[in-house]
């Protein structure tokens, strides 16, 4: 059998859902684009209040079904079912409603660099929770049972050390798991120098190291 078919076919109803989150990407293997689909929290949140400023990447939204809500930089967008909604790096956006958001992301002039979840997801979901509620150690006690069973995760190591940061921990262990996830995957080594995770040690020279 062919573990790397030339074409897939999914519908809605045959991802997995993590939590709102509909991975699409993950689910047909899709290496060269982000691509996921939301649906709303109990709050109807559809699309977290963000921007893409750090990362560069454009986003194109389109409603699937229902109803969406957008606001982008303080503007309203009532967007039914059928919309298309492009969003550069810089705008401030987020939207609310009753249907099924497709969103599309990239950074244009770089290749496409994804991280897959796979089984580890639960350990992932657990410590972002965490991390939301500012519960630091409880995140890396979640990372760290993902690397147990991932130990090659850049996403789990990038995580570790964000979260051990966080928590007050600035040993080199930390910035090991940092170092390891740039090797892994050589876009966290712009993210890092983004990420606001890491404000107590970025004017720590090993901190610089870890990114080379």
């Amino acid at each position: 059998m062919n573990d790397k078919p030339k074409w897939k076919v999914a519908r809605l109803d045959d991802i997995e859902r993590r939590g709102r989150d509909i991975p699409v990407r993950e689910h047909l293997g899709i290496q060269a684009f982000g691509i996921n689909a939301y649906t709303p929290g109990e709050d109807g949140t559809l699309i977290n209040e963000h921007d893409e400023a750090g990362s560069g990447q454009e986003e194109l939204y389109f409603v699937l079904d229902g109803n969406a809500s957008f606001e982008v930089d303080g503007e309203t967008v009532e967007a039914p079912a059928g919309t298309f909604l492009f969003v550069r790096p810089e705008a401030r956006r987020k939207a609310t409603g009753d249907g099924t958001v497709l969103a599309l992301g990239g950074k244009p002039g770089e290749a496409y660099q994804g991280i897959d979840w796979g089984e580890a997801w639960p350990f992932h979901r657990d410590s972002l929770t965490a991390y939301g509620e500012q519960r630091y150690a409880d995140a890396l006690e979640a990372v760290r049972g993902g690397l147990e069973r991932k130990p090659d995760h850049a996403g789990f190591h990038y995580n570790y050390a964000c979260f051990a940061t966080l928590a007050g921990d600035t040993s080199d262990e930390t910035l090991a798991h940092l170092r390891r996830s740039v090797e892994l995957l050589p876009r966290f080594r712009e993210d890092a120098r983004r990420d606001d995770d890491f404000a107590a040690v970025r004017d720590d020279p090993r901190f610089e190291e870890a990114l080379r």
